[in-house]
């Protein structure tokens, strides 16, 4: 809902502003006489982080009449830092009917817990015995830590048709349509104690080190597609303050592999994404060609997915060892400071 009034609230002030004001419109931003390439750094907090995993069927076991029972996994319960400091730069280059953004953040998360339970893992590898396997147990009471080193990355392209200015008012709105890419890289680390030796688990069975430190690497690639828009109040000949906020969205229904997850049992999957922010930033002229540049910025993302068996033939099934189908939940937010230079 709250998304939905973001959105609404944007649609009102590109029809109410120009209604209340002698308006001036323009194709494209004004770009003339402007500083139009941004640089800079980033600071500050990514807060709010949950997430689960939830197991619901799987289709070796329906073959089998039997199996183990599903299980669900929480960012909470595995112990993750639901807040963290993160770091990064942004980049922007403005042209009449285009603007091209990246930014990008880093953040390290920590974990730690004690298992409530067995906890049955697929990572990256561990190391048992000069061996490496791809599975690890946690004995139930066992403690153990780990930290995930996250990098996040958003390329936008933001179309912008129109803007309207009004000189009575020194106040200039700059809407536009929003293409986005949003990648997430995370290279993690679970340190379970020594590994003292190797079990078989599921079925058919599979190597599972218990104990032990594991890696891995995991990554995705979501498309966007959205709207946002700017104002832009000249409070003097040196200072702009420029308040603006987005909405972006993707609504899937596809295959893991299309989103670059490669894995031998691959998922047909179905995804509802929505990432909503907004900045203030205020621009003061340090000279003729170049501005300081101080803000703020804010943004969430939420994210439901279901994840399902492809069909397969039951010697498919069979082969590949159908995992369990899944249901799985991801949101989080982040306040980042900014600073930098306009020329």
């Amino acid at each position: 809902m709250k998304n939905i009034d973001c959105l609404l609230a944007l649609v009102l002030a590109v029809v109410i502003i120009p209604s209340q004001a002698k308006a001036q419109f323009q194709g494209g931003r004004v770009v003339e006489d402007r500083e139009t390439f941004r640089i800079g750094l980033t600071a500050g907090t990514i807060f709010g982080l949950d997430g689960e995993v939830r197991e619901t069927t799987r289709p070796f076991y329906e073959l089998q009449g039997r199996g183990a029972p599903p299980e669900n996994y929480s960012w909470d319960e595995l112990g993750f830092d639901d807040s963290f400091v993160a770091y990064g730069f942004f980049m922007e280059k403005m042209w009449r009917y285009i603007t091209l953004q990246t930014r990008l953040f880093h953040g390290v998360p920590e974990l730690s817990g004690t298992a409530d339970r067995d906890y049955y893992i697929g990572v990256g590898g561990v190391n048992c015995n000069g061996r490496e396997y791809d599975y690890l147990k946690i004995p139930r009471g066992t403690s153990y830590s780990g930290e995930l080193d996250i990098y996040a990355l958003n390329l936008n392209m933001r179309i912008t048709p129109f803007s309207i200015g009004n000189d009575d008012y020194f106040v200039e709105f700059v809407p536009w349509i929003h293409v986005g890419l949003f990648g997430f890289l995370g290279d993690y680390v679970i340190d379970a104690g020594r590994a003292s030796g190797v079990v078989q688990y599921e079925n058919p069975p599979r190597d599972y080190v218990v104990g032990g430190r594991a890696t891995g690497t995991s990554g995705l690639v979501v498309p966007e597609l959205g709207l946002g828009g700017e104002f832009r109040f000249f409070l003097t000949d040196g200072a702009t303050l420029h308040l603006g906020g987005n909405i972006a969205f993707l609504n899937f229904d596809g295959n893991t592999s299309d989103f670059g997850i490669s894995s031998r049992n691959e998922k047909d999957l179905e995804l509802d994404y929505v990432t909503v922010s907004g900045r203030l930033l205020l621009e003061i002229a340090l000279n003729d060609r170049m501005n300081l540049l101080l803000g703020v910025e804010l943004q969430s993302w939420t994210a439901e997915a279901e994840s399902r068996a492809s069909a397969k033939t039951e010697e498919e099934i069979r082969e590949l060892r159908e995992k369990f189908d899944k249901d799985i939940s991801l949101e989080m937010s982040s306040i980042m400071g900014l600073v930098g230079l306009s020329f």
